[in-house]
């Protein structure tokens, strides 16, 4: 049974992410794991009789964590759709990232679900802060970032950016070819580049990611790259009206190389689809 941690703050925007889940893997069975972590605000605790206030502001913020908690709980159940799926409950104290790493290897977690904020007034935001924390601390796991204000309605398509300048292991794209499966979508990995010629390496890791996809619904398509790669990506996933978009992250190649242009805020903002961050290879 695949197991599905959601971090939420019972926020819309973390419920939109856990029913994105939920849609997503329907007919599979799944055991979802709904994590709540809170910690009280230290302001809240200076003076004298800190330690005394500190253990009530504890108490307060447990029990409304577990009435939120239990209302959700109840929502679920309450939907005929999702009787096949198992649920589980944490009401934590303490660091979110601890606690998902505490999580993931007791748990065995195969995918984390989140959502996303965009751009408030002038201000434009990437992710919610725990988010950006999530994709940044946990390597091992794929991340799922679902936009706030997305809909999920099918998976036909799936944009898969790439330089081939790394090979990829199973492991790390065992969780895209799950969903691509799941739905029979197509694949479309896309070469950006400003010059399209690829050298041996490169053709070498072009020809194992074929082999790889050999048994998916496959199309190798190029994005010229006239300004910059957060671009090109948009524009394919625009261009092939993509419901997912997956990025892979290696050490000082195509994941970072977004983070140094500053373009990750954009693929948050404007793009309306969710994000897959996989799994980094050792």
């Amino acid at each position: 049974m695949k197991t599905i941690l959601i971090p939420t703050d019972y926020s819309a925007n973390a419920r939109n992410a856990l029913y994105t889940a939920l849609k997503l893997f329907r007919n599979e069975a799944c055991r979802f794991v709904l994590l709540n972590t809170y910690e009280p605000d230290l302001i809240n605790v200076l003076g004298d009789q800190g330690e005394r206030r500190l253990g009530m502001i504890y108490e307060s913020l447990e029990a409304e964590s577990r009435a939120k908690m239990k209302e959700l709980l109840t929502e679920l159940s309450s939907l005929s759709s999702y009787d096949s799926y198992e649920f589980k409950t944490k009401c934590i104290p303490g660091d979110l990232i601890y606690e998902v790493k505490k999580q993931v290897a007791k748990k065995g977690v195969d995918l984390i679900v989140m959502g996303t904020k965009g751009a408030t007034g002038a201000e434009r935001i990437f992710m919610g802060s725990h988010t950006v924390r999530m994709i940044t601390h946990i390597f091992n796991r794929p991340v799922l970032a679902v936009p706030q204000t997305y809909d999920f309605q099918h998976l036909q398509k799936a944009v898969l950016p790439t330089d081939f300048k790394h090979h990829c292991e199973p492991f790390v794209l065992e969780s895209l070819l799950e969903l691509i499966g799941l739905w029979k979508a197509e694949i479309h990995v896309v070469y950006a580049a400003k010059e399209f010629g690829l050298n041996r390496t490169q053709e070498s890791h072009k020809n194992l990611l074929e082999k790889q996809l050999k048994s998916q619904n496959a199309v190798f398509a190029e994005a010229l790259l006239k300004t910059t790669v957060g671009d090109a990506i948009l524009n394919s996933a625009d261009a092939t009206r993509a419901d997912l978009m997956a990025l892979k992250r290696h050490k000082h190649s195509f994941l970072e190389a977004l983070t140094k242009e500053k373009v990750v805020k954009r693929i948050a903002f404007d793009t309306q689809i969710p994000l897959l961050i996989l799994p980094r290879q050792v």
